[in-house]
């Protein structure tokens, strides 16, 4: 029996990594090495993986998953023109959002629906290519996944897709566990483990930045603020330096081992986001220890279960209220510490590609193990 060959649509591989990148980084590491470990029969399954670009240089590295790159267009015009050509008919794998809209034989991991439910988050013509290809690619699936029941639900509510329809994967957190921490960034910083809360800055509206701003000035703590990502956090309240609360540090964009010591040395990690599709970044904080304030909306319960102090996104007193309780209460934070990482060993990526694997083994004809 020939191996049945799927098409993954893994354009993803040459792009910067952020959320759904991670995503689909680790589904194929995992599907790789179940091919390896025997978990999966390498003479039922095969993965040909399609990109228009040479993956990246940190992008993983396969032994039974064949990279191949093809194509002159780039983004969504190969993805729509390009790939359905280069599928040439087989079960064609998306783990990223959209999909070749007249594909015939898709399986589309939605991530979440921001453009219906968070519409003033992204530009204008963003919004119009999401409007039009997300409803398409994921009515006309074959198989539809979707990261998260609070995702699941999304699809209903904006494009009357039946839950029964929906393979809920969810998403994963040991991926932060296997880079080794970089403490130099809290030296290089004047940094003092237990002696800080994290935040990521983010041009993004939709994370909240000048709630956590706002809060960090209420709270009136004497714990600094530290900003990590790429992006002046000044851009969301102004041009003034006196946006920024006093004692507030940003230490710009990180490695991830630089990022691995800054949740693992932080009194707690805040994350006001107003829309999770999942919501990586709570995870990750978990699973290595990190106390979460976290906001009570979309996905993020689900994430952090009960290991975590919520509130509502707009609720800006709430927030600090809970910045607070955390930097005066030692044993609040040990345990909420110890629950994260329990919560955070339940989410595996291995389990993720599995989910992926079972709802694909009914089009390609082939079965999966009980384990699977």
């Amino acid at each position: 029996m020939s191996a049945a060959t799927v098409a993954v649509n893994a354009r993803f591989l040459a792009e910067p990594v952020t959320g759904l990148q991670r995503y689909g980084r680790e589904v194929l590491r995992e599907l790789d090495a179940m091919l390896v470990e025997g978990e999966l029969d390498p003479a039922e399954w095969r993965f040909v993986l399609w990109t228009p670009e040479p993956p990246a240089a940190d992008a993983p590295r396969f032994r039974h998953l064949e990279v191949r790159v093809a194509g002159r267009l780039r983004s969504h015009p190969w993805e729509q023109l390009v790939l359905p050509r280069l599928a040439d008919g087989a079960p064609l794998l998306n783990l990223k959002n959209t999909a070749p809209v007249r594909g015939r034989r898709n399986a589309v991991v939605v991530h979440d629906l921001q453009v219906f439910g968070f519409p003033k988050m992204h530009r204008r013509t963003f919004k119009m290519v999401y409007r039009y290809l997300q409803p398409r690619a994921a009515r006309r699936a074959r198989v539809l996944y979707a990261v998260s029941e609070s995702t699941a639900r999304e699809l209903g509510r904006h494009f009357g897709i039946p839950r029964e329809r929906v393979h809920v994967t969810l998403e994963g957190s040991e991926h932060v566990l296997r880079v080794e921490p970089d403490p130099g960034v809290l030296r290089r910083h004047g940094l003092e483990r237990d002696g800080y809360f994290l935040a990521v800055s983010s041009m993004s509206p939709n994370k909240n930045f000048p709630a956590i701003l706002e809060a960090a000035r209420r709270a009136e703590l004497d714990v600094p603020l530290v900003i990590a990502g790429g992006t002046d956090p000044r851009v969301f309240v102004g041009s003034q330096v006196e946006a920024l609360p006093e004692g507030a540090v940003h230490v710009g964009r990180v490695s991830d081992a630089e990022l691995r010591a800054l949740y693992e040395g932080a009194l707690g990690f805040v994350f006001p986001s107003f829309y999770e599709g999942w919501g990586l970044p709570v995870g990750e904080a978990q699973a290595l220890g990190c106390p979460v304030v976290a906001s009570d909306t979309t996905s993020l319960p689900e994430v952090a279960g009960d290991a975590a102090l919520y509130c509502s996104p707009t609720d800006v007193d709430g927030l600090a209220e809970n910045m607070r309780r955390l930097a005066e209460d030692p044993a609040l934070r040990a345990d909420l510490a110890r629950r994260g990482r329990e919560r955070a060993a339940g989410f595996r990526w291995r389990d993720v590609a599995r989910r992926i694997v079972r709802g694909l083994a009914p089009e390609v004809g082939a079965e999966v193990s009980h384990g699977v």
